[in-house]
């Protein structure tokens, strides 16, 4: 009896366990029904640029990441967050084909700016695998999506090998495979090649040969990756079509003309990103700055990115190599060749994120229209990239999408007037990065207000009349040279006996000058501040002044800020055999002497063996 009395009190239990368990399984769908239908978002009486037409008057919902649906008669979920989009536009995310990404927090950037994915052409290996890992597990989603091809194929001591990073190279044919199998393994989503020897803008460097060029096109393509070519020149560009390549990285950079060019690129079936930005730098003739005085683009421009728009290459091109870049585009354009729109930052006039809105409109004054400048950075790249999800707005893409005021199918600038930008789904927080950038504003206007580093009041760094090589204030003289960038220059200083006017001593410096990168550079350097390259604020002075006398050559002069960003600003003089006084005022750096990291004198001009003396080094 009390057997069955336990057994019918267990099946009792069992029965009330199984009844809460219905009961709170009832519950737990109710509630993933409920968080379903309250994390979806609706656009609603919006103009959508779905990547590939415009749909005038539509909506768009999306949840957990993904599009559910597009049209013009869509039923709004119960509980779903509701965008108004009258006099807006809805786009893809956009894509920039063309950045180089040197730390994560590029990618914040870009994305501030509306641009969800960016196709990096080269970066540190290390750097894009930690990327990737976030991008795998989810965590990625304040800031860009990013494809690479990691380190790119090029030859010893060529273009690429300039940027500090120790990368491998390429020699010849029979190495191709072995080289791009390698790549792979690293990771590269394509493979990106140098085929450039300089000649577009007056340098000498080595790049590969047609055949080698050949065999790395052949090699990715047997692996089933795409070959994207640097290519320099007009003749660069058709080698590279004949090869087989599947697209350029930019447009040519010398004034050239083919009347065939854009009908040779059809028939072999190239995509072309122009990066006109980059190009419009290289001529002189850039007109970037004005996105720092743009009111929908400039909140957001710290002082590093207002530098960058604001410089110009070392080198220059010409007028008339952008107008045959802008005329070789409306070739490709006539002959329907894919374009895509990539920007080449952070190079000298360009920053991650707001250049790609510059891009746009440089490719419509070329001749594209507003409609197919916004497929150059949406729908042609996610396609030529094999960015599956992206680029457009239909049913079960990624929700990565862009809220804009106005209609950039009519003015393309409208695309930078943002409201809203949705990374993969989630909605991104303009304003915590708007904060960041007001932050980085008020330090560079404190810096203005520094006091001057202690002993600098004579405005003596050094005459060097004492026993060891040595300055009045900051942390001293340093041997500067381009090795930090990969190049192969050198130097070396030591003190002299006599000096200008009958002072006791004076700096020699000697070395060898070698051409081979972008930028070269031999001498030594003066960091004002307490550590070396650590800001100074010496602009209660006006000008560097110095006596020198030298082997005749010309030398250089230039001036290391935090308002330059990464490129110095550069002053020549001609050192002769007579001791002369040089000054050079602040100003003709274009800064205004608060934030000075370094100045440099020495070589970078003529190549080969140099001598150079230099003595009372003041701040005037």
């Amino acid at each position: 009896m009390e057997k069955k009395k336990n057994h019918t009190l267990r099946s009792f239990t069992s029965i009330l366990l199984a009844f809460f368990v219905f009961v709170g399984c009832l519950a737990l769908l109710s509630g993933l029904a409920a968080q379903d239908i309250s994390s979806a978002t609706v656009i609603k009486n919006v103009r959508i640029f779905d990547g590939e037409k415009i749909i005038p008057l539509g909506t768009v919902i999306f949840k957990n990441g993904k599009i559910t649906a597009v049209g013009q008669k869509i039923t709004v979920p119960e509980g779903a967050e509701v965008f108004d989009g009258i006099g807006h536009t809805l786009l893809p995310g956009l894509i920039d084909a063309h950045v180089h990404v040197w730390d994560k927090q590029n990618l914040k950037q870009a994305l501030i700016f509306g641009v969800t994915t960016v196709v990096d052409m080269s970066m540190s290996i290390k750097i894009m695998a930690d990327i990737k890992k976030l991008q795998i597990s989810g965590r990625a989603n304040d800031r860009a999506y990013l494809i690479s091809p990691g380190t790119l194929v090029t030859a010893p001591s060529g273009h690429g090998t300039q940027y500090g990073l120790s990368i491998p190279t390429i020699s010849k044919p029979e190495e191709a495979q072995e080289f791009v199998d390698a790549r792979i393994a690293e990771g590269s989503d394509f493979i990106k090649i140098i085929y450039d020897d300089g000649i577009a803008y007056s340098l000498s460097m080595p790049t590969l040969s047609k055949a080698t060029l050949s065999a790395v096109i052949n090699a990715a393509h047997k692996r089933g990756k795409i070959a994207v070519v640097h290519a320099a020149t007009l003749q660069n560009c058709i080698d590279v079509f004949e090869a087989g390549g599947d697209g350029l990285a930019h447009l040519f950079f010398n004034d050239a003309f083919d009347p065939e060019f854009g009908r040779l690129a059809a028939r072999k079936k190239v995509f072309v990103i122009p990066t006109l930005s980059v190009l419009e730098s290289m001529s002189g003739t850039s007109g970037a700055s004005a996105l720092a005085e743009d009111p929908h683009v400039s909140p957001y421009l710290n002082p590093m990115d207002i530098t960058g728009l604001k410089q110009s290459f070392p080198f220059k091109t010409s007028r008339a190599a952008y107008k045959a870049a802008e005329r070789a585009l409306r070739q490709l354009r006539d002959e329907v060749v894919p374009i895509l729109a990539g920007t080449d930052s952070p190079n000298p006039g360009t920053t991650y994120g707001a250049s790609l809105h510059r891009e746009l409109e440089l490719l419509v004054k070329a001749g594209l229209s507003p409609l197919e400048a916004l497929k150059a950075a949406t729908s042609i790249p996610a396609e030529k990239f094999n960015l599956s999800g992206l680029g457009q707005i239909k049913p079960g893409l990624i929700a990565d999408l862009l809220l804009v005021k106005g209609d950039p199918a009519t003015d393309i600038k409208a695309t930078r007037n943002i409201t809203t930008i949705w990374r993969n789904g989630v909605k991104v927080d303009r304003e915590k990065y708007l904060a960041g950038v007001k932050n980085a504003k008020k330090a560079r206007e404190c810096q203005k207000s520094a006091p001057p580093p202690k002993n600098s009041e004579s405005g003596l760094i050094s005459n060097f009349e004492g026993e060891k090589i040595a300055a009045n204030f900051g942390a001293g003289w340093i041997v500067s040279t381009d090795k930090m960038m990969g190049g192969k220059s050198a130097a070396q200083y030591q003190l002299a006996k006599e000096g200008a006017q009958g002072s006791k001593g004076a700096l020699l410096v000697t070395g060898t000058l070698i051409k081979g990168s972008a930028f070269q550079w031999a001498g030594a350097m003066f960091s004002p501040g307490p550590t070396i390259m650590s800001p100074a604020n010496l602009s209660l002075k006006k000008s560097i002044s110095f006596w020198a006398k030298g082997d005749g050559k010309k030398y250089a002069v230039m001036i290391f800020a935090q308002s330059l960003g990464f490129m110095p600003a550069v002053q020549t003089f001609v050192a002769g055999p007579d001791w002369k006084e040089y000054v050079f005022p602040f100003e003709k750096f274009n800064v205004d002497g608060s934030d000075i990291m370094g100045i440099f004198i020495g070589s970078s001009q003529e190549c080969g063996e140099f001598t150079l003396y230099i003595d009372n080094v003041h701040l005037k």
